[in-house]
């Protein structure tokens, strides 16, 4: 029989997105700064604002692919653009036109649109705003389905700038490099799932430098292994449960990606993990499989820097609808992808600029 495999995320009850304020241009640029993270579905989303004066846009956070995408006011209202914030370049004195079509893909679908560049606006507070000049953009004319029913008008990239489809810097490099934001670094910090009354679906993101109040200091960094995506070298791999410790030292290309809901892993490194709770991989017909409420797992993945991580049972054992899965599935193409529970209940840096990633401790764990 051949076995389902249902990208099931750990769906929370979430109220709509709530913008903190109205975001205004910022008059003198700060070049570090958090800004907050809510969850929309299975996805995590920030607030940005593009042209002069700003338009202010809903964008989901995605560190695999690295450019800006927005839906664009030409984006029939009757089609999918119908709940969208859409961009109008006609109302930004800074915006400057390039035109070139391009077709777009990511996780959250196919794109269609046309290309213009324009200042950008990242943060929250008014202390915490980052300006961006002359950021390249995909305004949408034709949105990915992924995006239709969610709670978000596009996509901020934050991947390498290898990783751009459309030819431009990533916005977080172009801001390093032109010197508006300081360091060449952002962190990412995401509550434990049901860490506290809002269900775990809140975070920060943070541009620039080390994040005070969620992270422990002093990262542990891994070298990345591709140009484009935070990929890494994942060397180890050791599963704990009820059943069974299993480890296996077989070497895989991992990838960090904020837009994938579980965690993605070759066949054997599942069958192990399964094997440690009691569970044979032959007898599981759906994935994420479901597994009792009470199991106890634990996740270990090393790199080839020494650097190790661990997810238990906390952020891996997700209730859904009365019914408890494990968040982690077999990958179909042999990929090895490291989604939402990976960055729960820690700090994960990214660097586009030095080429690495590294993690330390949460500071606020309940």
């Amino acid at each position: 029989m051949m076995k389902a495999i249902v990208f099931l995320a750990f769906i929370a009850t979430t109220l709509a997105f709530r913008l903190p304020f109205q975001v205004a241009n910022a008059v003198t640029n700060i070049t570090k700064g958090g800004q907050t993270l809510e969850q929309t579905g299975t996805f995590f989303v920030a607030n940005l604002t593009l042209g002069t004066p700003g338009q202010l846009f809903t964008v989901v956070i995605d560190t695999k692919t690295s450019d800006i995408v927005i839906s664009d006011v030409s984006c029939s209202s009757g089609v999918n653009c119908y709940n969208k914030r859409r961009f109008n370049q006609n109302n930004s004195s800074s915006y400057y036109a390039y035109g070139q079509q391009y077709t777009y893909k990511n996780n959250l679908g196919t794109f269609k649109g046309f290309v213009g560049k324009d200042t950008a606006v990242i943060g929250d507070r008014a202390t915490d705003l980052i300006t961006i000049p002359g950021v390249k953009i995909l305004q949408a004319t034709d949105i990915g389905i992924g995006i239709e029913g969610l709670n978000a008008d596009g996509i901020l990239g934050l991947a390498q700038t290898g990783a751009s489809q459309i030819g431009g810097n990533s916005p977080f490099v172009q801001g390093v490099q032109s010197g508006d934001i300081s360091g060449s670094f952002f962190s990412i910090w995401l509550e434990h799932f049901n860490q506290t009354d809002d269900l775990g679906t809140h975070g920060v993101i943070y541009y620039g430098g080390l994040d005070p109040v969620h992270c422990a200091p002093n990262p542990s960094y891994v070298y990345l292994s591709s140009g484009y995506t935070y990929q890494v070298t994942m060397t180890n791999f050791k599963s704990a449960g009820t059943s069974a410790t299993n480890s296996n030292k077989k070497a895989v290309q991992a990838v960090f990606d904020t837009t994938t809901a579980q965690i993605i892993l070759p066949t054997m490194f599942v069958s192990q993990l399964l094997d440690s709770i009691g569970l044979n991989i032959n007898t599981v017909t759906v994935f994420p499989p479901i597994v009792p409420c009470d199991t106890k797992v634990t996740l270990t993945l090393g790199f080839a820097s020494g650097t190790s991580i661990t997810i238990t049972e906390r952020d891996l054992v997700v209730s859904f609808f009365g019914t408890c899965r494990l968040q982690v599935v077999p990958s179909a193409t042999g990929d090895t992808i490291l989604g939402i529970p990976t960055f729960r209940g820690r700090c994960t840096y990214f660097d586009p600029i030095k080429h690495n990633i590294g993690f330390t401790p949460a500071l606020l764990q309940n």
